[in-house]
């Protein structure tokens, strides 16, 4: 006798899948477990059993002589369960869902049969209120990703309340989070940053930056399950301190499926046709032929916004021709304000493709790999390129991703583990395009540097093919073109020239010539080059500059490198005009008193010559960043049922990273531009590790006396090696090409006894996870183990301990203490210049020591240990009290580490060249500490509400804090910044016949005392303790509401709705005449409240095997055009005050023109509508 549970896959009705709430144990997978009994209670003991939708046998137990079962390791999805014994009927419960990391109890009462083979049908009522669980968290299935009106599944964070996501040029936004493609999030009071990001269990964030963001994107039909659980979470889970997101991925069935949907903006309203939306999503999978217990699953999106943004500007435009200019000087408008209406601005698209296979061995064994690749490319908007946007930087962020997991269950079924691997590779490029506009073969930065002869402009015209680069004689008489950019990087120039492959230069390198044309570059049969005297290398030729480094080459285009950037504030406002007038050589060649060209603004043609408005019209954007972080992770999880009533779980997460970044801002300031690299520092000096300058030449048995090397002499001192006699001054072989080459001499901070392009840290964490369940009670209890290791060096004392915020410094001079410029120095001794701290050599923390060396420590592992407990306490069958506590930790991102560290080996240099920057490689990691309680309950069949508290107290989040080291004053990351969040959740849950509905409110406080990490670079130092003020992502209400319904004539309808409290913002104040920050009332006001609902209609049509739906989504359905920025001395998006507006106009003082303040991006976007298609085949 026995009684057998079977499950077959069957598709849920939507209504009972839009959004639930459960909690979260860990990994992908559920558990099922229940007793058997007879209708007078007595247990049932039998086998148990778990089949797929084709019946086939998935895994197995037996149930207990008390008649208990468990099914460990259920995948995600949805099912049926059957139960049958000899001598009952059977009993089946169709369309359960399990859920990751879910325990969901199905009880089976069997009646006695005396006909073989009845059955009893019912359906599953999913619990509104589950029992286990011991904080809020959100599943949000496929079907309900794919019905919502949102665009990508990352909108699904926005449809929960206490998430805050600040939009691109919001107030209070984190600087430069936009360009560089990162979503700013922020959870129950966190900073942004501060969420676990995984996809099937494995972390996604990106560890340079931190968060993610558009290169991130995963495809609406990969998507199988999307939870969210905002605090509350295990010891699983570690690097977050707000909240855990977690995307499990589809996989083949038996049957074939096959998706498809074209979401388009139609062209019919202006402002549609210019934002250009197509959206394509392509799904399919199923059993791969021929080859047995092998799936396939295989979907993409590609989605192009021709416009990054449309903005709707007023009608005040430049008229042409207008007769005095009357009308647009009373009109105050510029000549390049010639557009009204709406305008479009950037581009956005992204492409991504996910594949995966399962190979199902046997019941209790299984495989899968997948692939994952996004290509993302953007250019955004910037109000500094509101007319003129050639020199603005595009973003490309480029991912791949490997996994591959194993599954396997134990014999008896009660133990299982799984091991995952991955490989995830994140690209990123930031840059300026190559541009020739009028294809005379120099491309426009050169021509921006580089004058067209000695006009006022102080450069040529690259508009115009007739105007090139070029020089003239004292006398005037001789022209000379100007075919050269410099000398190449190490004179912090390109070294192209005209001709030459797009890319750096080391003319060092090149041989010498007789330039007769004085061009800068050797033309043959022009310029003389003399064999004997410049044929260094012995080639018989000419030997050109090497190329050090080539210029990026992607979307068509060449991309410029640092050396060529040109600062864009000279080409200013009407600089372009001014221009024009000055590259005129009548008015370069002449005297010209402009003051008679221009005269009284106010009745001619340059009247707008006043206004500086910062608008751009030449130049480049002001950075460049190019990075490759590469992650690998490998984890393993082993889960047992100890007994029936204690389930523990335990786990290993080891990630090595390989992070590659480079980071250059404002480059046209040379040596003063703020660089960042994570390579290791090296002497660019090539082979002989000598610079060229210094370079005193190979030397030689002078045989023939003759003072100088001739051929058959033997070199003594062959410095690079290289087998032939090198000059004095000369340099070799890879000297100044960017690129460490084999001799040259490097700091080894990570000790591994070689140059690195990049850094290494490595991250541990071992969990323990148990859970206790008793029918009135269930208890979670965790602890979690998370450790980093930065491998590289910090700077110490001479005693050994680490010294992050000071160097220390020891004068080599050896065992006699003499050094080379004292004034008795007797002669190199033992120990001098030998790069090692003995004989009591002199230390000291000051600097302009003698043969000073700098002391050094490897990093060490930094451990911390987070504790985590939470208890659901069942009150009534539908009623529960639930509790959790957790200590949170988040390594800090690398960027805060490894700011300039790789420079430390010369302190003043990098105190110098780095506006006095520094990382921290002792930084632990921030911490939280969160507390959640409150009441779940369901009333009746369809309603249920809870009620949650929270605080979270938040401290050794990361600053900068300031220091003083002889003459220098600089800044390290560290430990130090504080704050504290507070709040209450309120869900209300309606599950119904025609209507679904889950409303959200949060009521919060969030304050600390600095808006995001690198928020302190750069303040000022005060010597007083600092105090939390309200953070500028604080929003004290927010309501989501979330409803599925069917209307008449067989149409569904699905509704998004979001209010949520102003954002803060520090007011100005009069100060006298000025205005000036409130700054003892920080962020103290607030905007108008943020109001939108989005709505999604659509019609299926059903023939056999296929459904069709033609669909409608509205965004922003009443067009709310919320503000997202607010002139703080009136707190309004409309009107900056009379202070401000008094700068508008053409009289002497006045700077402005009537356009300055049209600033429509102040504003959300207005309503969206798009159309749909969508083909569902299986």
């Amino acid at each position: 006798m026995g009684c057998n549970v079977y499950l077959n896959n069957t598709k849920v009705l939507i209504a009972l899948i839009l959004v639930l709430t459960s909690f979260s144990f860990s990994g992908t997978d559920g558990t099922i477990r229940g007793k058997i009994t007879d209708e007078k209670g007595d247990p049932l003991p039998g086998q148990v059993i778990v089949l797929n939708e084709v019946g086939d046998v998935v895994t197995g137990t037996s149930a207990d002589f008390d008649g208990n079962y468990i099914i460990l390791n259920v995948q995600v999805g949805m099912y049926d369960l059957k139960c049958t014994m000899i001598g009952f009927k059977t009993q089946k419960i169709q369309d359960v869902s399990v859920g990751m990391d879910k325990t969901l109890w199905l009880n089976f009462v069997l009646e006695e049969s005396v006909i073989e083979g009845e059955e009893i049908v019912v359906t599953s009522e999913k619990a509104l209120v589950e029992k286990g669980s011991t904080s809020k968290k959100i599943t949000v299935d496929q079907e309900a990703i794919e019905a919502l009106p949102i665009r990508n599944v990352t909108e699904l964070y926005s449809l929960q309340s206490g998430v805050v996501k600040v939009e691109s040029g919001q107030y209070g936004a984190i600087p430069d989070h936009e360009e560089k493609g990162l979503e700013e999030v922020h959870v129950r009071g966190g900073r942004s940053g501060e969420i676990a990001y995984m996809i099937d269990g494995l972390y996604i964030r990106n560890p340079i930056y931190g968060g993610i963001g558009n290169g991130t994107r995963l495809n609406l039909f990969a998507v199988k399950e999307f939870d969210w659980q905002p605090g509350g979470f295990n010891a699983e889970y570690g690097d977050a301190m707000s909240a855990v997101s977690n995307m499990h991925t589809n996989s083949g069935q038996d049957k074939f499926r096959y998706k498809f949907q074209y979401e388009l903006s139609p062209g019919h309203q202006e402002y549609d046709r210019l934002r250009g939306y197509n959206d394509y999503n392509m799904g399919f999978g199923g059993k791969v032929p021929l080859l047995d217990k092998f799936y396939y699953w295989v979907s993409g999106q590609k989605t192009s916004l021709d416009s990054y943004r449309v903005l709707d500007f007023d009608n005040l435009v430049y008229q042409e021709n207008n007769l005095g200019n009357i009308d647009n000087i009373a009109n105050l408008v510029a000549p390049w304000d010639n557009e009204s209406g709406l305008r479009s601005f950037g581009f956005d698209r992204t492409d991504d493709i996910f594949a995966k296979i399962n190979y199902d061995y046997s019941s209790s064994l299984k495989f899968n790999l997948s692939y994952w690749e996004v290509h993302a490319h953007r250019k955004g908007f910037s109000q500094r390129y509101l007319y003129w946007n050639e020199g603005q930087n595009e973003l490309f962020r480029d991912t791949k991703r490997f996994t591959g997991e194993i599954n396997h269950t134990l014999e008896g079924g009660r133990t299982f583990y799984t091991i995952r691997l991955s490989n995830f590779i994140q690209d990123q490029f930031i840059g300026s395009r190559w541009i020739d506009n009028d294809s005379d073969g120099y491309p426009d930065w050169f021509e921006w540097r580089h004058p067209s002869g000695d006009n006022l402009a102080g450069i040529s015209d690259p508009f115009n093919n007739n105007v090139v680069p070029h020089s003239t004689s004292n006398n005037g008489d001789t022209l000379f073109y100007t075919r050269r950019d410099g000398l190449g990087p190490e004179n912090w120039t390109s070294g192209w020239y005209y001709g030459a492959a797009p890319g750096n230069y080391n003319w060092e390198s090149a041989e010498d010539f007789y330039d007769l044309n004085g061009d800068g570059i050797y033309t043959p049969g022009i310029d003389g080059w003399d064999a004997s005297i410049h044929d260094l290398d012995g080639s018989g030729d000419w030997t050109a500059p090497e190329m050090v480094e080539s210029a990026e080459y992607r979307d068509g285009s060449y991309w410029l490198l640092p050396e060529m950037y040109i600062d864009f504030e000279n080409f200013i406002d009407e600089d372009v005009y001014l221009n024009d007038i000055y590259l005129d050589p009548y008015y370069s060649g002449n005297n010209i008193d402009f003051g008679d060209i221009f005269g009284n603004n106010q009745n001619n043609e340059f009247y707008f010559t006043n206004w500086s408005q910062g608008f751009v019209f030449g130049g480049h954007d002001y950075f460049y960043s190019e990075s490759r972080a590469e992650t690998n992770e490998i984890r393993f999880d082993l889960t047992s049922q100890i007994s029936d009533k204690w389930r523990t779980r335990v786990g290993v997460d080891l990630k090595s990273h390989k992070l590659d970044f480079y980071e250059v801002k404002y480059p046209w300031l040379q040596g003063e531009a703020k660089r960042q690299r994570f390579a290791e520092q090296w002497d660019d000096y090539g082979r002989d590790g000598i610079y060229w300058l210094d370079f005193p030449g190979d030397q030689y048995d002078d045989i023939n006396e003759s003072g100088t090397w001739d051929a058959g002499e033997t070199l003594l001192v062959d410095y690079d090696s290289d087998g032939e006699y090198d000059l004095p001054g000369t340099p070799d072989d890879g000297e100044a090409n960017g690129v460490w080459d084999l001799g040259e001499d490097y700091d080894d901070f990570n000790g591994d006894n070689k140059w690195n392009s990049f850094v290494e840290p490595m991250e541990l964490a071992m969990y323990w996870q148990n859970t206790f369940e008793v029918p009135w009670m269930v208890v979670n209890a965790g602890i979690r183990l998370d450790g980093v290791n930065y491998n590289t060096k910090v700077w110490s004392t001479p005693t050994g301990e680490f010294s992050a915020t000071q160097p220390w410094f020891w004068s080599d001079c050896g065992q006699d203490g003499f050094c080379p410029d004292d004034d008795d120095y007797p002669g190199q001794d033992l120990g001098e210049a030998d790069g090692v701290w003995n004989y009591n050599e002199i230390t000291s923390t000051d600097f302009g020591m003698s043969l000073s060396e700098v002391f050094f420590k490897n990093s060490e592992w930094l451990y911390k240990v987070s504790p985590r407990l939470g208890f659901s306490h069942v009150i009534t069958d539908q009623a529960t009290f639930t509790f959790n506590y957790g200590l949170y930790y988040q390594t800090p991102v690398y960027e805060n580490v490894y700011l300039n560290t790789n420079r430390q080996e010369d302190p003043e240099t990098t105190f110098e060249e780095s506006e006095g920057e520094i990382g921290n490689a002792t930084m632990t990691a921030s911490r939280t500490q969160s507390y959640e309680f409150g009441f779940n309950i369901q009333v009746g069949q369809s309603w249920a509400y809870s009620i949650m508290g929270w605080v979270k107290d938040m401290d050794q989040m990361v600053t900068a804090k300031s220091f003083r080291s002889g003459i220098y004053e600089y800044q390290v990351s560290s430990n130090g910044d504080y704050g504290s969040a507070r709040g209450i959740d309120f869900t209300l849950e309606n599950r119904g016949q025609l209507i679904n509905t889950m409303l959200q409110y949060t009521y919060s406080q969030a304050k600390a005392n600095g808006d995001y990490d690198a928020a302190a670079f750069g303040n000022v130092w005060v010597d007083a303790p600092s105090q939390e003020y309200t953070m500028p992502f604080d929003r004290t209400h927010d309501l989501t509401l979330t409803l599925y319904t069917f209307l008449p004539f067989g149409i569904n309808a699905s509704l998004t709705g979001f209010y949520q409290s102003g954002f803060p913002f520090t007011p100005e104040i009069m100060d006298g005449d000025k205005p000036r920050e409130d700054l003892l009332n920080k962020y103290s006001q607030r905007s108008t409240a943020y109001k939108t609902i989005n709505m999604s209609f659509s019609k299926d049509v059903r023939y056999k095997d296929y459904s069709i739906a033609l669909g409608l989504n509205i965004y922003n359905l009443l067009d709310s055009r919320n503000e997202v920025y607010v002139y703080p001395l009136t707190g309004n998006a409309n009107d900056p005050g009379e202070y401000y507006t008094d700068e508008v106009g053409i009289e002497d003082g006045r700077t402005l023109s009537s356009a300055f303040y049209d600033r429509p991006w102040y504003y959300s976007s207005p309503r969206e509508i798009n159309l749909f298609m969508r083909v569902d085949f299986r």
